[in-house]
């Protein structure tokens, strides 16, 4: 009984150690043009459907969307000039990369991927200011890295990408505004988050910050006006959304949403 009890108790201690180790990450900026802003989060994805379509009519545009363990989040914005939006979700990768090249050919951008609790979601609008969108998977990192360079040559540049159930998920567009792109591979934050303020120094701003496949993947560019960018980092998320608001009331708004561990 009393090693019952042992096992018991370490199996009750585990998810509080994971835990401890995970936290919420925003990037934000200022001088993005978004007037406004919301954030939602429900447990489930289908929970949102009816909030965002609400928020829609409000004149709000989904900016960004998230998962982290037991909650979806997604941020709206107002003064996005997207006109038509949409968002589809799919088990498989298969009928996710079906799905996403139906909603290509009729002429929307594919502008943010995200996945969680095995659904792949993906964000599609008119209006984008992106240009010939383009959504590439592949099983391997180092082949992904092949298909960055090659694409990269042709004109392109990345604007997101998700790495989770063994794939790698990278989105590129033409028409960014970009001056230069560079991106940034690392196993540990601390390590990151020196690279993000030596960047910062070069005049480099975060694109996508993402968490996946035992990596933190940080996308950098430079573009033709310098602005303030910063991130926020908070083990509870609700102090993460309190926070939030704080920096909303200074007139920074989230580009970026992310979460991982240490």
């Amino acid at each position: 009984m009393k090693l019952l009890r042992y096992a018991t108790g370490l199996m009750l201690l585990l998810p509080m150690g994971v835990w401890a180790e995970y936290f919420f990450v925003g990037v934000l900026d200022k001088d993005t043009g978004y007037t406004e802003q919301i954030m939602l989060s429900k447990v489930k994805l289908r929970y949102l459907e009816r909030p965002i379509r609400n928020a829609w009519k409000e004149g709000y545009r989904i900016t960004d969307i998230s998962h982290s363990p037991r909650r979806w989040s997604v941020i709206l914005s107002k003064g996005t000039g997207i006109g038509k939006q949409t968002y589809l979700h799919r088990r498989s990768m298969a009928d996710f990369e079906t799905a996403v090249r139906h909603w290509l050919r009729k002429g929307y951008a594919v502008v943010n991927v995200e996945n969680g609790v095995g659904e792949w979601v993906a964000v599609l609008e008119k209006g984008s200011r992106f240009k010939e969108t383009h959504i590439a998977v592949s099983r391997d990192l180092d082949s992904m890295k092949k298909i960055i360079a090659k694409r990269k040559k042709q004109g392109f540049d990345m604007i997101d990408t998700e790495a989770e159930e063994g794939y790698w998920v990278v989105l590129f567009a033409k028409g960014t505004g970009y001056l230069s792109q560079r991106y940034i591979l690392s196993e540990n934050w601390n390590l990151l988050a020196e690279n993000i303020d030596a960047f910062w120094q070069k005049g480099y701003r975060i694109v996508s910050l993402e968490s996946g496949d035992n990596l933190w993947f940080c996308l950098y560019a430079k573009e033709k006006k310098l602005h303030d960018q910063l991130y926020i980092r908070r083990e509870n998320h609700e102090r993460f959304r309190k926070t939030v608001r704080q920096y909303w009331q200074k007139g920074y708004r989230i580009t970026d949403l992310s979460e991982g561990r240490k």
